[in-house]
């Protein structure tokens, strides 16, 4: 892929979803490596394909895991300036916070990225939070979830625009490979840097992406393709599903101030996939903070084939059923 064919691709990824109009206001997260480089020149060519102008600023944090990455700052700060645009920059002890919160690297350095990415883009009133995300790591991420024994949502992978922050983040490179990414960055001569904790494969990704993937491409050179094009069909189906729960809650869910109530006998009717949907949905309604584990929802399945008294308690939810009403409410 050339690299005209490159931003064509890249604009018709983001034109299928509306994103980046006019005048838009983007913060890109840069890491200095090399996906996030080709991310940062791509808008501008974008920009310059549609003929239009971007305000595009640029972020990166430290996480103080490698004693190269205050440098690697340092760098990628010079480049943004020779490119006359904004920079950010931010530092988080991630090695620190992970004993302290006894979690991984990649859950901690995840969770302070995004937070302060969103809250800069508040107050810089950015649009967009743009990341480098390509069709190769969506490969990897649902190959991950798969690995984990994740359900349906887990295998559409991540998705073009997130709204689950108060910015919207999008992923412009997820029909892009890491190869085209690469072609790219050596036909416009553009630098970056090298990070060597890709390379360990004690965290898990990267033993995905070093280990499993090869492995898997000996048996199907295209298995990227396949992967990706698995998480498409399950989107589309769950977009089905998604509608025929919205049905079955509408009728069978009765919503008052303070609890949802519904029939044991009129869940025990709906399909094993619909009712699992429904649990969720249920206890979301009193706490949208709440996700059911599959052993939660193993327990309430209970509930509905038994005819018996029974009360759950799931953090701050009581689920009750007697006779043929269940209740789920607040415990407090």
């Amino acid at each position: 892929m050339n690299v005209k064919a490159l931003v064509r691709t890249v604009n018709h990824t983001l034109k299928s979803h509306n994103l980046f109009p006019e005048n838009s206001r983007i913060l890109v997260a840069c890491s200095g490596g090399p996906d996030s480089m080709a991310l940062l020149h791509l808008l501008q060519d974008i920009a310059m394909h549609r003929h239009t102008t971007y305000e595009v600023g640029v972020a990166i944090v430290d996480h103080c895991i490698r004693p190269e990455s205050k440098d690697e700052v340092l760098w990628l700060q010079h480049q943004v300036e020779e490119l006359g645009l904004p920079f950010y920059s931010t530092t988080f002890d991630v090695p620190r916070l992970c004993k302290e919160r006894k979690q991984s690297e990649e859950t901690i350095g995840r969770q302070v990225r995004y937070q302060w990415l969103t809250e800069l883009a508040q107050s810089e009133n950015y649009d967009y939070i743009a990341v480098a995300h390509h069709k190769d790591d969506q490969a990897e991420t649902i190959l991950a979830h798969i690995i984990r024994g994740s359900g349906l949502n887990g295998l559409t992978g991540m998705s073009i625009v997130s709204s689950e922050y108060s910015t919207p983040v999008v992923r412009p490179l997820l029909d892009v490979t890491k190869e085209n990414i690469l072609a790219y960055l050596e036909a416009k001569c553009i630098s970056y840097c090298i990070d060597k904790t890709n390379e360990d494969v004690r965290y898990q990704r990267n033993r995905i992406r070093h280990c499993i993937m090869p492995e898997l491409e000996a048996v199907n050179p295209a298995v990227v393709d396949a992967i990706v094009r698995l998480g498409s069909s399950v989107h589309e189906d769950l977009r089905v599903i998604s509608d025929l729960v919205d049905q079955s809650f509408d009728k069978l869910v009765t919503i008052d101030m303070d609890e949802v109530r519904t029939s044991r006998c009129a869940l025990r009717q709906e399909p094993l996939a619909i009712q699992r949907r429904l649990w969720q949905r249920l206890v979301s309604t009193i706490d949208p903070n709440i996700t059911l584990t599959s052993a939660h929802q193993d327990q309430l399945l209970d509930i509905v084939n038994t005819g018996e008294e029974k009360t759950f308690t799931i953090k701050s939810i009581k689920v009750t059923a007697q006779c043929d009403t269940i209740k789920v409410y607040c415990k407090h």
